[in-house]
């Protein structure tokens, strides 16, 4: 991957995690956690937009009046910062550089703030060192631009002194800065001590302090920087200290940070910021939310049933109602599949019954075109003030169990808050009427033959009857009776009667009226709905709390997958880097190369 393609790549997706963090659909991201990832983004900014070429950046940093540009005049063997001793007086960032290695990021951010010095020494090659502003100054401005030189650190040097090594405001910075870049100790000013076994005992201490954050076993220099600056002349000012490893600093920075070593520590660097963002994240968003959510699932589904028997209990007399509604319905659905001169006896009976009360009632606006409508406004009929206390009683449930295991609520408020109590009357009315189709289409076996039977034995007896009826009275048109309108009537009494005996035993074969949805349709129909309620809400829950997770999570995989192309064949090399560019943080190797236990103590 070529240079601009990387930090293409890198502002990229760190621009999709800025968006991703301000506009969260369901995730409760307060503006302190945002600020906290944010910073760990900038981290990585400052990490992987640094130069191509691996040029380490070494950071001097320290407290007021430690002497840090003291320490960086000694090692560039020349005045180039100004030293006080009781003031602070790095204002400006003081960067000591080889004029061949790549600064142009460092000199298009820095051209306000920092002062360049170039130099030709090659034992510096590739290798940056760069005086900070104080640690504990009481300039904001002069405090964040050193937490931002930190943050891009490949190894920071913390300069103490006798007098100040214990200043909380700088041991506060420590803390947090630590972990992220390779660490070594200074203590400077070794000669305002008055013996060796001083200078040990606030090396002692320091080694213990630094133990304590989990850098036990820390590489430390007991230097006097003063006594290594030369004058005009070229010669040192003063006697050399009781304990001097200042030519170990100078061999461990000049001789044993070789160009493999720098790009492993810069490379190592950068998989651990991206790791610290990860590691940030599921801090604020841990990963096993979705988990946590799969639960409150599961509860609501085992809460289901008698939530659904609650409901259906408010519902009994409305339900109860719906069924005598549709009785009618159902009974000329019920008439449909019969033929012949029965089913024309039907639809007149019917037609009488039915038909007509449901014109009147239709004209006077009592009932609606449509069924549903009609099912929907019978059930609404006092019964939604107890639909609409459930709906919440149901809602505060769900809510409390999301929220105590620390599930965001704020979404799920929203999603809930648009259901009101005619929604879910309506998928019930929905639900029924589904019912009532199949139901009325749905017959026995027996039935279809009783069906059969009685269409038939109305089609021959009727027609018969008709037939002879016809024949009687043709014969006494032709004879001069005219006694075929009293016969007439005596056998449209008989067809009358005997449509009625067929109606009867119908009647008596199969089931009557809203018997055909059956005895569970209430609650059946009532738990569906309610499922279908809840299924909404949850499954819009999880939606919004699975996009905003997989939101953030995607640029840090776009980040990883950048870091491993930029790596290339030579990550092999380095053990301390997992397969996918993530810096293994449990071990913590990348601090191996300045600890104590691994280098040669040069003195001390």
């Amino acid at each position: 991957m070529t240079d601009d393609l990387r930090r293409q790549s890198v502002e990229a997706a760190l621009a999709r995690f800025a968006s991703a963090l301000e506009t969260p659909r369901a995730l409760s991201i307060s503006a302190e956690e945002r600020n906290v990832l944010l910073a760990a983004a900038e981290r990585i900014r400052a990490q992987l937009l640094g130069p191509s070429e691996p040029v380490l950046t070494l950071v001097l940093a320290g407290g007021t009046g430690v002497g840090k540009s003291t320490l960086i005049n000694a090692l560039a063997g020349q005045t180039i910062a100004e030293a006080s001793e009781i003031r602070p007086t790095t204002r400006h960032i003081q960067v000591y550089h080889h004029r061949e290695d790549d600064v142009g990021q460092w000199t298009a951010e820095l051209a306000t703030e920092a002062t360049f010095v170039a130099h030709d020494r090659p034992e510096l090659r590739q290798k940056l060192i760069v005086d900070a502003p104080d640690l504990d100054s009481f300039v904001t401005k002069h405090r964040a631009t050193t937490r931002a030189l930190l943050k891009r650190a490949g190894l920071v040097f913390y300069v103490f002194s006798p007098e100040r090594y214990l200043e909380e405001r700088t041991w506060s910075v420590l803390r947090e800065e630590t972990e992220f870049s390779a660490s070594a100790v200074v203590l400077n000013k070794v000669d305002r001590l008055d013996s060796p076994g001083e200078v040990e005992q606030i090396s002692d201490d320091l080694r213990e302090r630094f133990s304590g954050l989990g850098l036990s076993g820390i590489r430390l220099f007991r230097i006097c920087a003063r006594a290594h600056v030369p004058r005009v002349d070229g010669t040192l000012d003063g006697p050399p200290p009781l304990v001097d490893d200042m030519a170990a600093l100078r061999a461990y920075i000049e001789h044993e940070l070789q160009a493999s070593e720098i790009a492993q520590m810069i490379r190592a660097q950068r998989a651990l910021a991206i790791e610290h963002l990860r590691g940030e994240l599921e801090s604020v968003v841990p990963a096993a939310l979705l988990e946590r959510f799969d639960e409150v699932a599961t509860i609501v589904a085992q809460r289901t049933d008698a939530s659904a028997g609650r409901l259906a209990e408010a519902l009994r007399d409305p339900l109860s109602a719906v069924e005598a509604e549709m009785a009618p319905a159902l009974m000329l659905r019920r008439h449909e599949p019969f033929w012949g001169p029965f089913r024309a006896w039907l639809a007149m009976t019917d037609f009488v019954t039915v038909g007509i009360t449901s014109l009147v009632r239709r004209y006077a606006g009592q009932m609606p075109a449509d069924r549903a409508g009609l099912i929907e406004r019978v059930l609404a009929q006092g019964s939604a003030f107890a639909v609409d206390d459930l709906l919440k009683r149901e809602t505060y449930a769900i809510q409390e169990l999301l929220y105590t295991r620390g599930l965001p609520i704020g979404r799920w408020r929203e999603v809930t808050v648009g259901t009101p109590a005619s929604s879910l009357l309506a998928r019930v009315a929905a639900e029924i009427e589904a019912h009532f189709e199949v139901s009325a289409a749905r017959l026995p076996h027996w039935g279809r033959q009783v069906i059969q039977v009685v269409s038939a034995l109305g089609s021959i007896v009727v027609s018969g009857m008709v037939l002879i009826a016809l024949l009687i009275m043709t014969r006494d048109l032709f004879a001069g009776r005219y006694e075929g309108f009293a016969l007439f009537w005596h056998g449209l009494a008989m067809i009358v009667l005997f449509l009625l005996v067929l109606q009867g035993v119908v009647d008596l074969a199969l089931p009557r009226g809203a018997q055909w949805l059956g005895t569970t349709l209430g609650p059946r129909t009532v738990r569906k709905a309610l499922e279908q309620v809840l299924t909404q809400w949850m499954t819009g829950y999880r939606a919004d709390l699975e996009s905003d997770l997989a939101q953030l999570r995607e640029p840090i995989k776009a980040l990883e997958t950048t870091l491993a192309s930029s790596l290339g064949p030579e990550t092999a090399e380095f053990p301390f880097l997992a397969p996918s560019g993530i810096a293994n943080t449990n071990s913590r190797p990348i601090r191996a190369p300045f600890t104590d236990a691994s280098r040669p103590r040069g003195g001390n």
